[in-house]
């Protein structure tokens, strides 16, 4: 009996071991770290980090800034390129490098010298620079100027991930978009190949955002795109339910939803295809919940009046 006995709380204990194992792969512990900004404190022109001119180094994008992905951090917390072991990298503004060692022992910081000055008083704006191989000795760097070698220290395949950042009062990775709006669609696609959302408009009632992945190179589209919005800075969301596509564009008409000269906070919820995790414009928590619903932390939102 005691033989049988043994046996039935061995196969009940390996019957809950696997229950749990798979269960627990679809299930994650929120994090409400804010590791996200918005815009960077001024907006100037980059160049590529992988060019010294402004005309050239725009290489397949392998992830983008707020991007779902199965690996790494999730959503992504900056830009990766493609770039192979040693590609020279390039200062994109003049500004000061500095050395740092996060991924590896060449990581770079970059504080960008925005209104050309020669002085560091352009506000909390970094570039920060991954997985490097080699970096040049630190100081100021023109735009343009050669500042290291990409390669693959702390990660298993060779790219070179960047990203504006501001990190006065903790790392919180900024849209990068803005400083490539002057290039060509031919080119990253005028800076919208960079940041999972681009392009956030009002215009006539019509919120509207520009939103696709970069998936090593290759475009995709979120599997799904949904508004929420409240006319109250706290309380309950409003699900405004899943927004229709138009190229690269989700156009949300607030006319009707609520009474005219209200105003609105909203937020949009982006998801892919295979991804547990969504990211959210705009960008605030490192791993939210997905129901905005289920938890007392404030959310980012943008803030607009219906006519």
């Amino acid at each position: 009996m005691k033989k049988k006995g043994f046996k039935n709380i061995l196969a009940m204990f390996i019957t809950i071991t696997i229950i749990t194992s798979i269960f627990s792969t679809n299930v994650f512990a929120a994090d409400y770290s804010v590791v996200f900004g918005n815009t960077p404190p001024s907006i100037v022109n980059f160049n590529s980090p992988l060019s010294s001119s402004s005309t050239s180094g725009f290489v397949a994008v392998n992830s983008k800034w707020n991007q779902p992905r199965p690996s790494g951090s999730n959503p992504h917390n900056g830009v990766d390129l493609q770039a192979a072991v040693n590609t020279n990298v390039y200062a994109p503004y003049d500004g000061w490098l500095t050395a740092i060692s996060v991924t590896g022992d060449y990581d770079i910081d970059f504080l960008v010298d925005a209104n050309n000055n020669n002085i560091q008083d352009d506000g909390d704006y970094h570039i920060r620079f991954y997985h490097m191989n080699s970096r040049e000795t630190a100081g100021k760097k023109s735009k343009g100027a050669l500042i290291g070698k990409s390669g693959n220290q702390g990660t298993s395949a060779a790219h070179l991930h960047f990203g504006i950042c501001a990190t006065s009062t903790g790392l919180k990775w900024l849209r990068n978009e803005v400083n490539y709006r002057h290039l060509s669609s031919t080119n990253w696609n005028s800076g919208k190949d960079l940041d999972a959302y681009a392009q956030v408009q009002w215009n006539g009632n019509i919120a509207s955002i520009t939103a696709y992945i970069r998936n090593d190179g290759i475009k995709e589209y979120f599997s799904e795109v949904r508004m929420y919005y409240r006319t109250t800075t706290t309380g309950a969301w409003t699900d405004g339910g899943n927004i229709t596509r138009s190229g690269d564009i989700y156009n949300f008409d607030f006319t009707g939803k609520v009474p005219s000269g209200t105003k609105v906070y909203w937020m949009i919820r982006l998801i892919r295809s295979g991804i547990t995790q969504a990211a959210f414009c705009p960008a605030k928590f490192y791993q939210p919940d997905n129901n905005p619903n289920a938890s007392s932390y404030a959310y980012g939102y943008w803030t607009n009046t219906v006519n």
